[in-house]
């Protein structure tokens, strides 16, 4: 639908002098139509087909007719093209939030502050306890945590996907060079709409969390020991241990979450491998409540240790969200962990080129630059010192080396 895609104010390129069939009314007025059904043409006396180049007939396009081009038409990956970067406007001028959003907000912040769920939620030791939670998930307190993480995760997957639609008009862009004039404009206030989205999501994270988070990585696997709470498990119980750390461990490590909201992944392990029997459980899911509260010790003390002070410029370039069709679900490559530390620690955005840079500290930045997405490009930035500004390096930044390498 050529109408509906190309303004007149839209650079055309070569493509401007390619001859495109249409119809229009004898008198030679009015719009030009794909087709000699349009029902706008129903109307005159007769009507003629002429050939005519893109660029003269542009203005006049019908916004409603389908033009039956050649598939290898060079109008058709350039419509696409602009597509991507017409598709920006959406985001643009939407109307701002009521104050009922603001407080809405705010309030998300506060109680994420505590965690993801409300004090002394993960402190049931039976199953018994465990449902009396669930009933209690209905009062009020866990329905204001329920809406705090909701606004999170919204929060978090919108200013990703503004991201894509950045990232997609940049390689639009990128492929028609001579739409850069157009689009410029466009790509900088979508810019800034990104960045309000970018705050509004960090405002419901918490920055120890994620430097805990990286602190789990470089935790020694533990040892096990016969402690006489495993005692109902039987055989089981080393490798239910290990399996346990390795639940927790994983989760903890690419999580936005507090360490002790991971508690619910090692009772399920626990709970797993007991089944239907009760002898010795309520046993083992205390002695392994000892365990995890001392592996979040250990974690924050190596997340506060002088040698995980040490804050580094690092530069990533985040990958857009895979596209998918209409009735699939959208799959982040970028872990939560991940995303969340590109938005809190932000201190330089390049629009053109997509990249950022991040002031982080030690563990973060080497959890970045050895476990990051294969499709996130990751390096330090002046790793021998520098004096030129974060926006300066980055812009420096050869990001296409490491993809190639």
């Amino acid at each position: 639908m050529l109408g509906s895609i190309f303004k007149p104010e839209v650079p055309l390129g070569p493509t401007r002098d390619i001859l495109i069939t249409c119809h229009a009314s004898a008198t030679g007025k009015g719009k030009l139509h794909g087709s000699p059904e349009c029902r706008t043409l129903r109307s005159a006396a007769s009507v003629n087909q002429i050939d005519i180049p893109f660029g003269e007939a542009v203005e006049r396009l019908c916004a409603n007719c389908r033009w039956p081009l050649p598939t290898d038409s060079p109008i058709l990956p350039l419509g696409a093209a602009v597509n991507e970067v017409d598709s920006l406007t959406i985001w643009l001028d939407r109307e701002p939030e009521d104050e009922e959003d603001v407080e809405a907000e705010r309030d998300a912040a506060m109680a994420l502050a505590t965690g993801d769920y409300p004090p002394h939620a993960d402190d049931a030791s039976d199953e018994e306890e465990e449902e009396e939670d669930d009933e209690a998930g209905r009062d009020e307190e866990w329905e204001r945590y329920d809406r705090a993480r909701d606004l999170r995760s919204g929060r978090h997957e919108h200013w990703r996907r503004l991201h894509s639609y950045l990232a997609r008009s940049n390689e639009a862009v990128a492929e028609y060079p001579f739409l850069a004039p157009w689009a410029d404009g466009l790509q900088s206030r979508l810019t800034g709409v990104l960045d309000a989205e970018r705050r509004a999501f960090v405002a419901l994270v918490q920055p120890a969390h994620l430097l805990e988070a990286a602190a789990v990585r470089v935790l020694p696997a533990p040892r096990f020991s016969g402690d006489p709470g495993f005692a109902g498990l039987g055989a089981e119980a080393e490798k239910t241990f290990r399996r346990a750390w390795y639940e927790w461990s994983r989760r903890a490590a690419w999580s936005w979450r507090r360490l002790e909201d991971q508690h619910f992944s090692v009772y399920t392990v626990v709970s797993d491998a007991f089944g239907r029997r009760r002898k010795g459980k309520p046993e083992a899911h205390s002695a392994f409540r000892q365990l995890t509260a001392d592996w979040i010790r250990q974690a924050r003390e190596q997340a506060g240790s002088p040698a995980s002070t040490p804050w580094q410029l690092v530069a990533v370039k985040a990958p857009a969200l895979p596209r998918t069709h209409h009735s699939e679900p959208e799959r982040d490559p970028l872990t939560i962990w991940e995303a969340s530390v590109i938005a809190t620690y932000q201190v330089a955005f390049n629009r053109k080129a997509g990249t950022t840079a991040l002031l982080v500290p030690h563990l973060i930045a080497e959890q970045l630059l050895t476990c990051a997405s294969d499709d996130m490009p990751v390096q330090l930035l002046a790793p021998q010192g520098s004096a030129l500004p974060a926006e300066v390096l980055l812009e420096q930044w050869d990001h296409e080396s490491l993809t190639r390498s």
